[in-house]
């Protein structure tokens, strides 16, 4: 058998390779890489095998093969395939990638979304293994998949970035888990750092790194909101002990304005340095002596804590948590594990709170997905503090999905309150201790 893996960042091919290592991926007769460059603005994100270091993560492959060359001028994010030419395109790839009629398994990051997605569909016969998300992996699947294709999923492969948290993505087709070791995944990263001939900086002042992300690009925020978000890193990092800061941008940001961020830490006092946006985030963390790592809810938060052992501080959560919209948003699941951890950074880490609370969280995003849920997410809300609430559902949520929590909204119950004011009194009486015990029971509403 052929396996055929799709990485779209340096990130997802190291996940698969250190699989590899862990013995995660089994042993096919040939595994063939497959890459493609799916950031919002590929023409400003360096290709996957030409990132420094890549060179290392190739080697657990006998070939590479590049998607987007094959789609060009087509990207990768954008490809799709109607259904009855999906026979021939698989004999167009089959040829193109000289796989012949040997049978193939596929290992792709994401099931929902170009390229993953139509890659699966237009293989259509091809088992699957599905590679971590990072911090997604602990979320629901954004949208839900058909009983015959779930019967395809044998797997999830994925980094242990949360001790005892389970992963939640695709469990609704019961899937088996199997964690990539975090010693593993620094052993290869270290093992990239050599190939990439990145030096080990003996630095003796305390240095912090932060991480960019590219929050404005997604909509999430507005690029002045983010410029500001990264001037607040610099606090979060003099909280830490730095002296110096590196400040890594996102390799998927189509620009970062440093302006402010330097201007800010020389009124702060604090050295700051510019990281080349190429080198991946690990990277830093495993050749600097660092005191800790600042980012928003980046998934280099949970690999500097669980992978290297860092101190870490997250800024902006709380904003994010009010602003994220839809609350479906795939985004919500990562902030939140990066919001409770940063609450609970002192003591006990409470992973069974923030085990209930994702569970919670994510039956609110996938109410059909994880309708087996809802027992676990009612008995969370029904013991929770109004503040813990409101931190992390919307109250329009709580409504439309009937949750302990919720409010009969005020319009719905003027209309309701009209209607019944008009029938019998013998009548009107018990519908209106109905309402009073169902106030928290949902009979209208917009989620927000």
């Amino acid at each position: 058998m052929i396996q055929l893996t799709l990485a779209t960042t340096l990130f997802g091919a190291m996940s698969a390779a250190a699989a590899i290592d862990a013995g995660l991926l089994g042993e096919p007769r040939e595994r063939v890489l497959v890459v493609a460059n799916n950031a919002p603005i590929p023409e400003v994100a360096p290709p996957l095998v030409d990132t420094p270091g890549a060179a290392a993560v190739l080697t657990r492959f006998d070939r590479v093969v590049d998607l987007g060359a094959l789609l060009s001028p087509q990207r990768p994010a954008h490809w799709r395939v109607a259904t009855m030419d999906e026979p021939a395109q698989e004999r167009l790839l089959r040829a193109f990638w000289g796989l012949g009629d040997e049978p193939v398994e596929l290992v792709i990051e994401s099931v929902h979304v170009p390229p993953a997605a139509t890659l699966a569909a237009v293989l259509a016969d091809a088992p699957i293994t599905v590679l971590s998300e990072g911090l997604m992996s602990y979320g629901p699947t954004r949208n839900p998949q058909t009983h015959t294709f779930g019967q395809r999923i044998t797997s999830m492969v994925y980094l242990d970035l949360v001790e005892g948290l389970d992963p939640l993505l695709l469990s609704e087709h019961g899937i088996t888990y199997r964690a990539i070791p975090p010693a593993t995944y620094r052993a290869l990263t270290e093992e990239v750092c050599a190939a990439a001939d990145v030096p080990v900086v003996e630095d003796e002042r305390p240095s912090v790194l932060l991480l960019g992300q590219y929050l404005s690009e997604l909509k999430l925020i507005s690029p002045r909101q983010e410029s500001q978000m990264q001037v607040s890193m610099l606090d979060a990092a003099l909280e830490l002990g730095a002296s110096h800061v590196l400040f890594k941008p996102h390799p998927s940001a189509a620009s970062t304005n440093t302006a402010a961020l330097l201007a800010a830490a020389e009124a702060k006092g604090l050295t700051i340095e510019i990281v080349d946006s190429r080198l991946f985030a690990e990277a830093v963390m495993a050749t600097h002596r660092l005191v800790g790592v600042v980012a928003g809810f980046s998934t280099g938060l949970a690999t500097a804590e669980r992978v290297f052992g860092l101190p870490t501080r997250s800024v902006g959560t709380e904003v994010l948590l009010r602003t994220l919209d839809p609350f479906q948003n795939s985004n919500r699941i990562p902030l939140t594990i990066v919001d409770h951890r940063g609450r609970h950074r002192d003591g006990d880490r409470d992973i069974e709170g923030l085990r209930r609370l994702t569970v919670a969280v994510a039956y609110a995003m996938q109410p059909q997905t994880l309708a087996a849920r809802r027992d676990e997410a009612v008995a969370f809300l029904d013991g929770a503090a109004e503040g813990e609430r409101r931190r992390y559902f919307t109250q329009g949520r709580l409504n439309v999905l009937g949750l302990p929590g919720a409010q009969i909204p005020t319009g719905v119950r003027r209309v309701a309150k009209g209607t019944i004011e008009r029938l019998p009194s013998g009548v009107a009486e018990p519908v209106y201790g109905y309402l009073r015990k169902a106030r928290s029971t949902v009979v209208g509403g917009q989620a927000r």
